[in-house]
């Protein structure tokens, strides 16, 4: 029979860790001690037949289950798991953190949104997400245009508990104040803005700085991710474009790329591709007929389009590098970008193996 292996990286600090599953060796009714404990490696060497899959829990001190779903294994696999035992849900820092920006003349707003393991895993680091239009994320805050927020905490808890999202955390930025100008990478001959610039420096110079030193986070630009939606999609790519050194990743959900003439996608015509690449995730709602004339129905699907093609044309693999999407009948508004939310958090985070 195939040696399957079940790595279980936990603080043996915090108690001891045995595992429980649905057939021989393991079993719901008696736990599994471990074959070998190093460090906060816990490994499980059992036994399968052929072509079995388990699923299995950890359990500690004998007592106390894992909070997530249960975990499974083929026969033959090695797999690792860091369950967590103290809190099952992502937690929101009571407080709306500022911080004062030399780059725009004013102090920012933003709230951390840390995973569910972060107190019970001290060794453990984590990627970060830089979420524009933070006052509307969470379900503790809604938009004061609309009244209604992504509820992104939630759709990460849900995600989480199914085993489909790397643990992260969240950066909610808030962006009301003197939005066109802080999320715009260029003047608009109607609307004016173009201070994207200093938004991005106080990202990259001040905030994330802060960040990784005050957080357990992995600062590397691989693990370093932006979202956005509107102009906080237009700004989310511009900043992943111009400075894929910091920012190895972007989703831009209905993004603004109508702004100044469609700045970005003549930008990415120029055919001047940034090293290293980063990856995209870019989409639009789209009208359920052309002859719809709500703005907020079309949802600026023509341009996303044009951006899609521009990349494809110059330096981007569809379904590698770069993922766009469309959804008829989803229009431009908090409610549809919460709908769509666990696809590009999903492709941006994936659950590792």
């Amino acid at each position: 029979m195939p040696k399957t292996t079940i790595e279980i990286r936990y603080p043996p600090s915090l108690g001891q860790i045995g595992l429980r599953g649905s057939h021989a060796p393991l079993s719901w009714h008696a736990t599994l001690e471990p074959t070998r404990v190093t460090g906060h490696h816990h490994l499980f060497e059992v036994d399968l037949p052929d072509g079995a899959l388990l699923e299995f829990k950890p359990i500690r001190d004998d007592r106390h289950w894992s909070l997530e779903r249960n975990y499974s294994v083929l026969a033959g696999e090695h797999v690792a798991v860091e369950p967590y035992f103290d809190r099952s849900r992502s937690s929101i820092e009571a407080f709306v953190r500022t911080m004062n920006s030399a780059e725009l003349g004013r102090a920012v707003a933003f709230q951390v949104l840390l995973p569910p393991s972060y107190d019970e895993h001290d060794d453990k680091r984590y990627p970060v997400l830089y979420a524009h239009d933070g006052q509307a994320l969470f379900t503790t805050g809604a938009d004061p245009i609309d009244g209604t927020s992504w509820r992104m905490d939630e759709t990460i808890d849900e995600l989480y508990e199914i085993g489909a999202l790397e643990e992260i955390l969240v950066v909610g930025i808030h962006t009301t104040q003197e939005r066109m100008e802080m999320l715009s990478p260029t003047p608009d001959p109607k609307h004016g803005g173009g201070h994207g610039h200093r938004y991005l420096d106080f990202l990259v110079g001040t905030l994330k700085p802060w960040v990784d030193r005050t957080y357990r986070t992995r600062p590397e630009s691989e693990s370093t991710a932006l979202l956005g939606a509107s102009m906080g999609g237009l700004f989310s790519f511009y900043a992943a474009w111009t400075r894929p050194d910091v920012f190895g990743k972007a989703a831009c959900l209905s993004g603004s790329f109508w702004w100044d003439r469609r700045s970005m996608v003549r930008e990415v015509q120029r055919g001047s591709c940034p090293v290293p690449r980063p990856r995209l995730y870019i989409d639009s709602g789209a009208a359920r007929t052309h002859f719809e004339e709500d703005a907020n129905a079309r949802d600026g699907l023509h341009h996303t389009i044009a951006l899609r093609q521009a990349l494809l044309t110059h330096c981007y693999v569809a379904g590698d590098n770069l993922h766009t999407l469309a959804f008829p009948g989803s229009r431009h508004d908090n409610v549809s970008w919460g709908v769509r939310l666990p696809i590009p958090l999903q492709l941006l985070f994936p659950r590792r193996a």
